[in-house]
């Protein structure tokens, strides 16, 4: 009688209950997974020369994330797995495929009743990574290919292949290392600092700049960012799938930055897709094998705070022998 109560009081109630559970057990599964990456699914190019001063390790790479951001304007999570292999210290691969775990606020579904999010399997990614750590300047990059798989309706995917070249710089001065990452393509991508509630489709460049302080196993990082697009924009919202009773998408071009709030595809020129910003982050590694972060990013065009987490295990560092 208790349960049937509530889900008649809150009827979103069931389905905040599913998402849960299914949350859940992705963190347990995580926690037991036999397969975890040193290289993070994350494709973003990055990681200080002084924690990283001989390059990769050769050999099979095994790996797990379990990472999303909280907004307003949404919940994304993923849960993403790869497998690769680091051919030298300079030069290795991966491949993955996310699966993502997306709910629509209520304030969307007040004025948009037929809005549904979802879950499911996003786009096979491969990686092609370089690094080239260096006392004076470390320097890696990664190439983050996908194929046009995932459903287009709930956001998982862009229908296109897509790519996205990143690279890396930063130089350590003790414990404090500034950083610079530039990059570009035909999708923005997601960081660690933010997951958008969103995906696009068209040219862009991306820069984030700032500094990190890495005394020991608890870092904390500070920087802005920019995404300067360019051409023929199109966004595909993650929070608003079109349903039985919602409109599918918005009529024409638009210039409406929160359009992916209403509508699941939205079309107009660089505007359209423009952002910037400023991030910040808390590290924890309190063993070699895991990594814990909370992160903060701010939104200044779409006025968005959102707080992400991510949760990382290194099978690979386990599999290795270490000093005692």
């Amino acid at each position: 009688m208790i349960g049937e109560n509530l889900n008649k009081k809150n009827p979103d109630l069931r389905g905040s209950c599913l998402i849960g559970a299914v949350l859940f057990g992705a963190l347990f599964a995580l926690a037991l997974s036999p397969a975890s990456l040193g290289q993070s699914p994350d494709p973003a190019a990055s990681g200080l020369a002084k924690n990283n001063s001989g390059g990769f390790t050769r050999g099979m790479t095994l790996g797990a994330k379990f990472e999303g951001s909280n907004s307003s304007d949404g919940f994304v999570y993923d849960l993403g797995s790869a497998v690769g292999y680091n051919f030298s210290r300079q030069f290795g691969v991966d491949a993955g495929v996310p699966f993502y775990f997306v709910s629509t606020p209520s304030s969307i579904k007040k004025n948009n009743p037929g809005a549904a999010s979802g879950i499911g399997v996003g786009a096979f990614f491969t990686d092609l990574r370089l690094n080239y750590p260096n006392k004076s300047l470390n320097y890696s990059s990664a190439i983050h290919l996908t194929a046009p798989m995932g459903d287009t309706k709930k956001g998982l995917s862009t229908g296109h292949a897509t790519w996205n070249l990143a690279n890396h710089f930063d130089h350590a001065f003790g414990d404090f290392s500034p950083f610079l990452d530039l990059a570009a393509g035909n999708t923005v991508m997601d960081t660690r600092f933010f997951h958008r509630p969103f995906i696009t489709f068209g040219y862009n460049a991306q820069f984030n700049g700032g500094i990190e302080y890495d005394p020991g196993k608890l870092s904390f990082s500070a920087s802005a960012y920019d995404v300067a697009p360019w051409g023929n924009q199109t966004v595909i919202s993650r929070v608003f799938r079109c349903g039985s009773a919602a409109k599918c998408s918005a009529g024409g071009k638009t210039t409406n930055r929160q359009n992916f709030t209403n509508a699941s595809v939205s079309t107009g020129a660089a505007d359209l897709v423009r952002d910037n910003g400023f991030n910040a982050g808390i590290d924890y590694k309190p063993v070699g094998y895991l990594d814990l972060e909370f992160d903060f990013s701010r939104s200044v065009p779409l006025q968005l705070n959102s707080y992400s987490f991510g949760i990382g295990v290194d099978l690979s560092w386990l599999l290795r022998p270490h000093a005692h």
